[in-house]
């Protein structure tokens, strides 16, 4: 809206109204502001992150120590899976009172603990005093306290099933249904019947050897020699029965 100004009614100067500009210019100063608030924010956050990732962080030893990408639920060295209970430093006198430094580690034993929950006998490095507190608290507990998984500890098994299973299979090596295991080889099992049946040859066996297993066709005084059992020795004194008359040949054969 433009207006004639009072005061120079001669000049007819023209007036053009400041609301509106003055308003607008004040839109643009607020929203500029606004940006760079705004900027200042995001490279603020993004210098911390900078900041966070290249300050190393400090180096703390927790009861899980990772080894190849394995979580191990004990902590390596001489140190109770258990309590945490490690060595000391002491000092040793000699007769002169000459002092010098020694170290006391503690009584550090590999033992299995039986676990009722999982009926198997389970593997942990204990101290001696460990174990007196382990009659009183419990197994499940102490692990519970220590944060170990029982579960992934070294175990023997001691359900009723699996001895059953033991003494049904002693001396049987469990097999792959599926594949064919021997000589570092892995083909798929034969299915097809007629082929069984016309195949000459006589399939691989396992078999345990002093605690170790091997494959093969074995002939019986291998097998045999596998199960440890002694081979027919031709040169073996006879038996004879009683009352029958033996001449004794040994002497004459010494002279």
């Amino acid at each position: 809206r433009a207006w004639t100004h009072p005061s120079h009614p001669h000049t007819g100067m023209v007036v053009v109204s400041s609301a509106r500009a003055s308003l607008a210019i004040n839109g643009l100063i607020v929203l500029g502001l606004l940006a760079l608030a705004y900027r200042s924010t995001v490279n603020t956050q993004r210098n911390a992150e900078l900041a966070a990732a290249l300050v190393p962080s400090p180096a703390t030893i927790g009861r899980s120590v990772v080894v190849d990408a394995r979580k191990n639920q004990i902590a390596s060295g001489r140190r109770c899976g258990l309590t945490g209970k490690h060595g000391t430093i002491a000092y040793k006198y000699c007769f002169s009172h000459k002092r010098a430094t020694k170290r006391q580690n503690p009584n550090i034993q590999q033992k299995y603990v039986f676990w009722p929950d999982g009926q198997r006998m389970v593997r942990i490095k204990m101290s001696t005093s460990a174990m007196k507190t382990l009659d009183k608290k419990g197994l499940t507990t102490m692990a519970k306290e220590a944060g170990i998984d029982l579960n992934k500890l070294p175990f023997k098994d001691m359900r009723p099933e699996r001895k059953e299973y033991v003494q049904k299979n002693a001396g049987t090596v469990p097999l792959s249904k599926k594949w064919v295991s021997g000589f570092h080889r892995k083909v798929h099992r034969m299915k097809n019947p007629e082929k069984l049946a016309a195949s000459k040859k006589t399939p691989l066996e396992a078999k345990y050897y002093h605690g170790r297993i091997a494959f093969g066709r074995f002939s019986e005084e291998e097998l045999r020699q596998l199960n440890d059992v002694p081979i027919d020795n031709p040169f073996e004194k006879a038996q004879y029965e009683e009352g029958l008359e033996v001449e004794d040949i040994s002497a004459a054969e010494q002279a």
